[in-house]
């Protein structure tokens, strides 16, 4: 098969990028697929894409709304000579839906996420965008992917044909840690071999809810003070959240790390993952855990519940930090069914998120519409 599009704003590594960097890379080796990537900004995906050996096409704009990005994207399928053009996001799938009709060339999108609305000039723009974005998915679009089956009931809800949809769970690459780095990872982290480790990784604004974190460690801190947080990411909360961890006399229990990289080794040294999020698809980071074997508390809400499965008593109502806090306390008073825990979550990737089975399905549903079936 000629080779696919995949499209994508680019401009910073989150859940997304890290998708699509799974499939840049397991693609050939997987599914015998080839793919050129397009972005409108040079985050950190272009150059790994780049080290990848992927072409990479940039689409350059005065402003987000700048049409010519619809015939630049246009040129790029022309010249790539793309059997198709996937689409990562709503304003991907906006100005691809637009340079794809022109062409006629066959067009797949793939939901991650439920909007996410910030501010009421914001929700303003973000609503007009995602009436165009779901516009596209009733018309030329030929396949619509969702990563969980609650963002494909959504959809439908929505007015999004269901035989439009597929349902194809996100996957990652299988392999476990190294020993001997987990051990120099705590040391350079300075946790002591007593200490449990319970991370945070996210962006650091409100749709993560970060300071319902620092509240939750409070709680933690208070019966079990041997507890550590390592909070891993950026973003316009971490002065808010950094001085309320102050303010609780917390900071020599808390590691702020910023961006990491290397999120497994991140995760090798720790016990716990503890997300405390408004709104959530199916993070990038729970499966990371489950494939690391580490428990998951985390508040029962999006894809979390599909992707975490039986382990709902791992799970509080939205916003109940205080029961993440008393899930969290209950796994470190007895060690033995935190294991048992990380390793029944291990098992449940193994069986469900790998990206063989990821990959597979997607060559499944790139055949299809290539060959006009769907």
């Amino acid at each position: 098969m000629p080779p696919v599009l995949l499209v994508a704003e680019g401009s910073r590594f989150a859940g997304i990028e890290a998708h699509l960097q799974t499939l840049l890379e397991t693609a050939i080796p997987l599914g015998g697929l080839y793919y050129h990537l397009a972005v409108f900004d040079e985050g950190p995906l272009v150059q790994r894409a780049k080290n990848l050996g992927i072409p990479v096409h940039v689409i350059h704009r005065r402003n987000r709304y700048d049409r010519s990005a619809i015939t630049q994207l246009r040129e790029i399928i022309l010249q790539t000579g793309a059997a198709l053009v996937h689409t990562h996001g709503y304003l991907a799938n906006i100005v691809a839906a637009q340079a794809c009709q022109t062409l006629n060339a066959p067009l797949v999108t793939t939901v991650h996420g439920l909007p996410e609305y910030v501010g009421v000039v914001n929700s303003i723009k973000m609503r007009f965008n995602i009436w165009m974005d779901r516009r596209a998915m009733r018309g030329p679009c030929r396949r619509v992917i969702t990563v969980a089956s609650f963002l494909r009931d959504f959809l439908v809800n929505k007015g999004i044909p269901p035989k439009k949809i597929s349902v194809i769970l996100n996957g990652l690459v299988d392999h476990q840690s190294d020993q001997q780095q987990q051990h120099d990872n705590r040391r350079e982290l300075e946790l002591l071999p007593d200490s449990v480790a319970i991370v945070f990784v996210g962006r650091i604004e409100a749709v993560k809810n970060p300071l319902a974190f620092v509240e939750f460690a409070r709680l933690v801190h208070d019966r079990q003070s041997n507890t550590r947080f390592l909070v891993a990411g950026d973003g316009p909360l971490l002065e808010a959240m950094r001085r309320r961890v102050v303010e609780l006399n917390l900071l020599p229990s808390f590691r702020f790390l910023g961006f990491v990289d290397d999120l497994e080794s991140l995760l090798a040294v720790s016990d716990l993952l503890v997300l405390t999020s408004r709104s959530e698809g199916t993070p990038m980071i729970v499966l990371e855990a489950m494939r690391a074997g580490k428990p998951v508390i985390a508040p029962a809400i999006g894809g979390l519940p599909e992707l975490l499965g039986s382990q709902h008593g791992l799970m509080a109502p939205a916003g109940d930090y205080r029961q993440l806090a008393a899930l969290a306390i209950m796994l470190m008073r007895d060690k033995q069914h935190m294991l048992q825990i990380g390793q029944q979550l291990r098992d449940r990737f193994v069986e469900h998120f790998t990206a063989a089975r990821m990959i597979n399905q997607l060559k499944d549903v790139y055949q299809a519409v290539v060959q006009g079936e769907i």
